[in-house]
């Protein structure tokens, strides 16, 4: 009875985890959004102001230094919660398709781009090449790089681990 409750406690414990994960991660998206349409706002107020200014043979001046640094403001804040968010989720963002990679793979799943702005740990990069484990007979739930013989997810166009167009 005891072995029992253990392993409820331990259930409930992983849960309890996970679940404040999500709701840290929940809560920096939501001022990520926050962040992100602040910036479009700014960009709306420059653009109708730049139309303006031309509009009328004005030119340029105060207003647009101050919102530059509005500007600048905004986009430190949104890297900052990018920066948060990856930290959570143990992943990095694509700096070409904004699409969230795993840590260890060198090019992006979805658009190939190589993901070298970081230095690459080789010792964290885990990487099963075993095609023994494969079951021919069942449906795949990875595929395999014809290269280097790495396994993917389903959905990814190119291998994580060589940068290979994936079919």
């Amino acid at each position: 009875m005891n072995d029992w409750r253990n392993k409820l406690a331990k259930v409930v414990k992983t849960v309890k985890d996970n679940t404040g994960e999500i709701y840290k991660t929940t809560k920096i998206n939501i001022e990520l959004g926050k962040e992100q349409e602040n910036l479009k706002s700014l960009y709306y107020e420059i653009g109708k102001k730049v139309h303006e200014i031309y509009q009328y043979g004005g030119s340029l001046g105060k207003f647009f230094d101050e919102k530059y640094l509005e500007i600048k403001e905004v986009e430190e804040k949104i890297e900052e919660l990018q920066n948060k968010i990856e930290e959570l989720k143990k992943v990095r963002i694509c700096l070409k398709c904004g699409k969230e990679v795993d840590r260890g793979a060198k090019f992006c799943p979805k658009c190939g781009n190589r993901m070298d702005d970081e230095v690459q740990k080789e010792d964290n990069v885990n990487i099963n090449t075993d095609m023994n484990k494969v079951n021919i007979n069942s449906k795949p739930e990875k595929k395999i790089c014809p290269v280097c013989k790495a396994e993917n997810n389903l959905e990814d166009k190119f291998c994580l681990s060589c940068g290979r167009a994936l079919y």
